[in-house]
């Protein structure tokens, strides 16, 4: 192999650099969107709490990401930006909402059997009912943001590509332990935390290898983190939010519960997802549909093979 086919197949240049370039772009938008958001607050006077300043970063990061994923699609793709799964086809809104309904009985098998085992408790928080519909309906676009970014940057266009270099199963296997790894700067996580926030990015990314779209594991994504944090009051990856309907009391071994961290700190959060992998791998009402096929898996110019969209240890584009 020559120095230029290291780089390039057929005169494009190949999936694994794809992936290598956009993740540097991102990484360097993430400290670039970092250090503007300390000048501004900086400039205000004032130190943003946690959960403020993880949300401005999203606010920042998706259009950052979306124009990254542009200029990759556009320059080496040859492809609208839709390809990354965010185009609106027949399905779409089926799949956002088998999403939302996913992560919601995800996180209420957690809780619910957490109460059944007596190491939770709920009971009504004391805030006043307008308060808590105006705070409800901030967090759930507060949280729509943050868990589109999250998606992007995890399931989008570098994931995508390495998956074309590496097959699904390599892909995902990389990319779910960078998604555990990037949650350690949260606030009392553990090893149990960890580990769950790595194996959560294998059905996140089973929704998107079965799809070819992020519309349902941005809906499982959302729906979690919505319910755990507001409607059940549980800390979201260390994060208590501003706004709550229910007051829990948490009690037990922190191993089993998740403790300061929540319901992703636990061993039961770990078998619902396994559970949540196993329906998303097996479910026959979850397929990719034939306009996202002609979009993101037909063969781009000068490809050598088509990909096939259902295999998950297939191979697309060659190394």
């Amino acid at each position: 192999m020559t120095g230029r086919e290291v780089f390039l197949s057929n005169g494009q240049l190949r999936p694994i650099w794809r992936c290598l370039l956009s993740t540097l772009l991102i990484a360097a938008a993430y400290v670039l969107g970092g250090l503007a958001l300390v000048f501004v607050f900086h400039g205000l006077g004032r130190r943003p709490q946690v959960f403020e300043g993880l949300f401005w970063h999203s606010a920042l990061m998706v259009p950052a990401l979306l124009g990254i994923f542009k200029f990759m699609t556009a320059v080496f793709d040859r492809r609208p930006l839709t390809a990354v799964g965010l185009a609106f086809h027949s399905r779409w809104r089926a799949e956002l909402i088998r999403g939302l309904v996913v992560g919601a009985v995800m996180i209420l098998l957690v809780a619910g059997t957490e109460a059944a085992l007596g190491l939770a408790h709920f009971s009504l928080s004391a805030e006043a009912p307008i308060r808590m519909v105006k705070g409800g309906l901030l967090l759930g676009f507060l949280l729509l943001v943050a868990a589109t970014n999250e998606e992007l940057t995890f399931r989008g266009y570098p994931f995508q590509r390495l998956m074309d270099s590496l097959g699904p199963v390599g892909a995902i296997a990389v990319f779910s332990a960078l998604f555990g790894l990037g949650h350690l700067m949260n606030p009392d996580h553990t090893w149990i935390s960890t580990v769950n926030t790595m194996l959560v990015g294998v059905p996140l990314a089973l929704a998107y290898v079965r799809t070819r779209a992020l519309w349902l594991p941005i809906g499982i994504h959302l729906s979690w983190n919505f319910l755990q944090g507001y409607a059940l009051g549980l800390p979201v990856s260390g994060l208590v939010l501003p706004a709550r309907i229910l007051a829990p009391v948490v009690s037990g071994p922190w191993w089993v519960t998740g403790g300061a961290y929540g319901p992703e700190g636990g061993v039961l959060t770990s078998g619902v997802i396994v559970a949540a992998t196993f329906y998303l791998l097996a479910s026959r009402r979850i397929y990719i549909t034939e306009d996202m096929k002609k979009l993101v898996v037909g063969p781009p110019p000068q490809a050598e093979a088509p990909v096939s969209s259902l295999s998950l240890a297939g191979s697309a584009e060659e190394r």
